[in-house]
């Protein structure tokens, strides 16, 4: 090997430090890793079960509410009719108290039916705010850079309306960093006098346009946020 020009003791010594490197690497990187995505698998089938029980609960307080509301209904038209049976006279009166308490009644029940129903999601509130997280780390855990770049060719062409013609200074927030030709469109699209691109990793995908007070937020992490306001 020397007459080729390679040192043998050298190559040797190279190879014994590739396979210490490799074996620290596995035991500090590649191990922690793959407990951490275990972990975080268990969560996210944690996640997915309470929202299948949370469902389960929405449901019966549902029908609960309903049955509430029917017996209700049912009494105050019980006294309806027992008010039509009495005289004339007597029977004017009485319906028009009937009337009131058949509202009251009314009243009553579609305030208790949404008291228990509060009082129900109330006490799910820890268990939708889990599903909520579940299916936003379920959601980022796919997001690679593929997706990351559809999600963005995907906003530069459905473009709001608010952004085309934007002009002026804009600064442009991404997940991950532009291509020159994705940088030109928007350019072109926004009419931006001056443009200033940035990478935040934290809005999860899509894209963010600020020009002054104005601010057109298209980013995965502004949909999430979106999604469990409506949930709560």
């Amino acid at each position: 090997m020397e007459r080729l020009g390679i040192n043998s003791g050298f190559l040797l010594a190279q190879i014994v430090n590739f396979i210490v490197v490799a074996l620290i690497l596995w035991v500090l990187v590649w191990r922690p890793m793959v407990r951490a995505l275990e972990t975080r698998r268990e969560r996210i089938a944690k996640g997915l079960e309470d929202a299948r029980a949370a469902e389960q609960r929405l449901a019966e307080a549902s029908r609960e509410a309903d049955k509430l509301m029917e017996q209700r209904r049912i009494e105050a038209n019980r006294l309806v009719e027992e008010a039509r049976a009495r005289g004339e006279e007597q029977a004017r009166a009485l319906l028009e108290q009937a009337k009131r308490e058949a509202e009251s009644i009314r009243a009553k029940a579609r305030e208790e039916a949404l008291a228990e129903r509060d009082s129900i999601l109330a006490g799910m509130r820890d268990q939708v705010v889990r599903i909520a997280i579940a299916a936003a780390e379920r959601l980022v855990g796919s997001l690679d850079e593929q997706r990351a770049q559809a999600i963005v060719n995907d906003f530069l062409v459905h473009m709001p309306a608010q952004a085309r013609g934007m002009g002026g200074d804009i600064e442009v927030i991404s997940a991950l960093p532009l291509t020159p030709a994705e940088q030109e469109r928007i350019k072109v699209e926004t009419g931006a006098r001056n443009i200033s691109f940035r990478t935040d990793p934290s809005i999860l995908g899509g894209l963010i346009l600020r020009s002054g007070e104005n601010v057109v937020d298209g980013s995965v992490r502004s949909n999430l946020q979106s999604l469990a306001a409506q949930i709560l």
